[in-house]
């Protein structure tokens, strides 16, 4: 059987390695935790660079359709011209003038609502933007957090580590292990 300075000796280093460990361990998930909170970030950031991207493509294609449809409302009302012409009535009085400028603002409307429909799909976009971006600025921040946590974690280790070693000596000479 080990003499009880020996085992007391052995009981304090443990504490002491524990406490070591501890810190180092805490350290380390500390790090790791700030590591996969600063990947959130950058996803979050990538997210919302391609909300942009969107809102831009949506805009710039509600913008085409709108003027291919303006093309189509011309076409419809060069057709109703000719139309009108070819029945033998002048197009520029009465009804005819009218049915065109039907045509005309049922085509102005269409293309008012087409730009509105790619407006409203590209405000979704941007407030994804912003929700991204605001979550990335959250990662950021948990990510100094954990790193702070961990030095907090790794110092309390110690702290315990050495308390624990101070009261394990107090008992062993207590007790006349250490004269």
């Amino acid at each position: 059987m080990a003499d009880p300075l020996t085992i007391a000796g052995i009981g304090m280093g443990a504490s002491a390695a524990g406490s070591i460990l501890g810190a180092f361990g805490a350290e380390q998930g500390g790090q790791a935790q700030s590591q996969m909170y600063q990947y959130q970030a950058a996803i979050a950031q990538m997210n919302s660079k391609i909300a942009k991207q969107n809102a831009d493509y949506t805009r710039a294609v509600g913008e085409v359709q709108a003027q291919q449809s303006g093309m189509k409302t011309r076409a419809q009302v060069g057709q109703t011209v000719a139309t009108q012409g070819a029945s033998g009535f002048d197009v520029n009085k009465g009804s005819n003038v009218a049915v065109r400028q039907s045509e005309t603002e049922i085509g102005q409307y269409e293309q008012t609502v087409i730009r509105s429909n790619a407006a409203k799909k590209a405000y979704g976009y941007e407030v994804e933007a912003v929700s991204d971006t605001a979550q990335a600025n959250l990662d950021t921040m948990a990510a100094s957090q954990a790193e702070k946590a961990g030095d907090i974690s790794a110092i309390s280790s110690l702290l315990g580590g050495a308390s624990s070693v101070r009261s394990k000596w107090l008992q062993g000479k207590q007790v006349g292990l250490f004269s």
